[in-house]
């Protein structure tokens, strides 16, 4: 009955171990051999913390739950965490469930502490990335949030009558949405400034792209320069649609890029207008602008269409090149 009993703890699937009333190895099974990657002779007789050193506030809440345990009382550790130097030598981060079994003499005595032993690190690091989600995705709700607002505000006050607020909001709303998606499938790491660019001329597509040319070296832009040029740009083209090169068959529209300097330096050109003037008030487009202290913005309406020269800090619109990942 002995040999079934010990056959049975070797083969049981779940690592499992044996300490005596000193904390010492007395029985490990195959399982908890191959988790801890230890061999059996080099446990049996050892103290457990000798084999297991730890920091001195950890080690006091095992020993404490260890001695609960030889007292008479079945204690758990959940997500315990300790650190597994490995045969090659590294040291890795895990975490346990522990469950810890008293074993009594026939004197009635706990004689022996039985372990059992689950290695829940996958499930611990699946967790940690769910709540880092979970908090990730709270954060860019609040912020969504805040920019519709604010782009509520501005509409309003940019805004002559309910109508142009309606259609001007709702304009902005659908470049968010759009802008939103887009982020969503590149999993939030930015979008290169040409797709921007795209993806608010999308609406217009058709014939009036080959008035539009797009010269620029790749660019991947950080996830809130992604956003503040996507509605920039929407400001640009909509206005376009109003009172430039969209408006007239002859009108063209130059955008370009490129990086000096530390600063990316964006042009604006919509030519092939007549009797182009200045706005008598500054639209929401303009206001955007004036919202961002670290852009700089140069315009001027030709008779033959807006003219525009933007210099941003490559530091603040493009993690790729800021930190050499390019």
């Amino acid at each position: 009955m002995k040999a079934s009993f010990e056959t049975l703890f070797e083969r049981m699937p779940q690592a499992s171990m044996v300490l005596d009333a000193n904390l010492a190895y007395i029985a490990a099974n195959a399982a908890y051999c191959r988790a801890v990657e230890r061999s059996r002779d080099e446990l049996m007789g050892q103290y457990i913390f000798d084999v297991f050193p730890d920091t001195p506030e950890r080690l006091e809440l095992v020993l404490e739950v260890f001695n609960r345990t030889l007292a008479g009382e079945v204690t758990t550790l959940e997500n315990q965490p300790y650190k597994l130097q490995m045969s090659d030598g590294r040291i890795l981060d895990r975490f346990w469930d522990l469950e810890q079994f008293p074993i009594y003499s026939d004197a009635g005595e706990v004689k022996y502490m039985v372990q059992y032993c689950e290695d829940v690190t996958e499930r611990e690091a699946l967790r940690e990335q769910r709540d880092l989600v979970s908090a990730e995705l709270n954060h860019r709700v609040r912020n969504t949030l805040a920019v519709v607002q604010s782009v509520a505000e501005h509409s309003g006050e940019a805004a002559q009558d309910y109508e142009s607020f309606l259609q001007g909001f709702q304009g902005r709303l659908s470049a968010i949405s759009r802008n939103f998606a887009a982020l969503s499938e590149s999993h939030w790491q930015g979008l290169d400034l040409e797709s921007v660019v795209a993806a608010e001329l999308e609406p217009y597509a058709g014939p009036v792209l080959e008035r539009i040319s797009i010269d620029g070296p790749q660019l991947t832009l950080s996830v809130k320069a992604t956003k503040d040029t996507s509605m920039l740009v929407h400001e640009l083209i909509t206005n376009a649609s109003k009172y430039g090169f969209l408006t007239q068959p002859a009108g063209r529209l130059s955008i370009g890029w490129h990086i000096e300097d530390g600063l990316l330096r964006v042009t604006w050109r919509e030519s092939g207008l007549d009797g182009i003037s200045a706005p008598e008030r500054t639209g929401f487009g303009f206001q955007l602008f004036e919202l961002m202290p670290n852009v700089t913005v140069e315009r001027h309406f030709a008779p033959d269409g807006l003219k525009l020269d933007v210099e941003i800090p490559v530091a603040i619109v493009s993690d790729e090149l800021v930190f050499g990942r390019r």
